[in-house]
């Protein structure tokens, strides 16, 4: 078991560094003039003339385009409706530069649940292309909240619209970069009656400032300054009787020691590494079955 383990980590390792050499080099110089967050929130809609709000209740995959401070953005969802329109719903986000995104939902729900449900996977922005996670998303630390602001305001859609249509509730997933994405949806938007980030936490500035160490390249900021810009943790603020964090014992993104005292609540652990997690995927399915289990005897209080 050891010998796979080291094979796991060095995995971790070796794709942490080839994700950190492919970030552009504007990223590094892009700390100065950023705008805030709510700002390109604020900035960041539907583009109801393109995209009709109710297409993304139809089965398969659904095209949706926003508007992020002017700029058009193609995304897509991917819909698998329970039989019971009542069926509550879980919206599910894939990781950063995850082809195709929907690969780890994919895995998941390969099996079913052993209860109705209605899944949603949402697509990020600049996800289109293998090429255009790195070239794109990370061309800026605002083009960093651009992404995450595309993907709140299509889970926003997705969740207005099933809920008008009938499902019992909304709960969130995500792995990686989706589980910050979701964390960040219940944050500012509330409304959800559980939240399983899973292989992450909000403090995506460690990530990167532990990508940087392993390659050995320092960054051209402080560690306070990355903070300032890229650990949510303050955004993530959610009751935390509703979130169920899972980490990874030996994930080298979201190192255990250093996310998981971002949790009001002790996560749950299982003996994998990050990219492993993503294929050998029993552990998350088993977790969301628990954790919509839990969300369908704990109703939200307006409910």
């Amino acid at each position: 078991m050891a010998k796979w383990d080291a094979v796991a980590t060095g995995i971790d390792q070796w794709v942490l560094r080839s994700m950190h050499r492919r970030m552009p080099a504007s990223f590094r110089e892009s700390a100065q003039d950023v705008p805030s967050f709510d700002d390109v929130l604020a900035g960041t809609a539907v583009d109801e003339h393109r995209t009709p709000p109710d297409s993304v209740l139809a089965p398969g995959v659904r095209t949706v385009w926003l508007r992020s401070l002017g700029e058009p953005l193609l995304c897509h969802v991917r819909v698998r409706l329970s039989p019971d329109p009542a069926a509550p719903l879980l919206i599910f986000h894939h990781g950063f530069s995850e082809m195709p995104y929907y690969n780890s939902w994919q895995r998941i729900f390969r099996r079913p649940l052993p209860f109705p449900v209605t899944t949603v996977c949402i697509q990020a922005p600049f996800h289109n292309h293998w090429r255009e996670p790195f070239r794109e998303a990370f061309r800026s630390v605002g083009r960093v909240y651009q992404t995450f602001a595309g993907s709140l305001r299509l889970i926003e859609l997705v969740q207005r619209q099933f809920e008008a249509a009938g499902a019992a509730f909304t709960a969130l997933a995500g792995v990686s970069w989706g589980g910050v994405t979701s964390l960040l949806y219940a944050g500012h938007f509330g409304g959800v009656r559980a939240v399983a980030p899973m292989l992450a936490s909000p403090n995506l500035a460690q990530v990167i400032w532990d990508g940087a160490e392993l390659v050995g390249e320092e960054m051209p900021m402080s560690k306070a300054e990355l903070d300032d810009l890229l650990d949510f943790t303050p955004r993530c603020g959610y009751d935390p009787a509703r979130v169920f964090p899972l980490l990874g014992q030996t994930d080298m993104f979201f190192r255990l020691d250093r996310h998981a005292p971002h949790y009001a609540t002790e996560p749950v652990v299982v003996p994998r590494a990050h990219v492993f997690s993503l294929y050998g995927v029993r552990p998350l399915r088993e977790h969301l079955g628990r954790v919509l289990g839990w969300a369908a005897g704990n109703p939200l209080a307006h409910d």
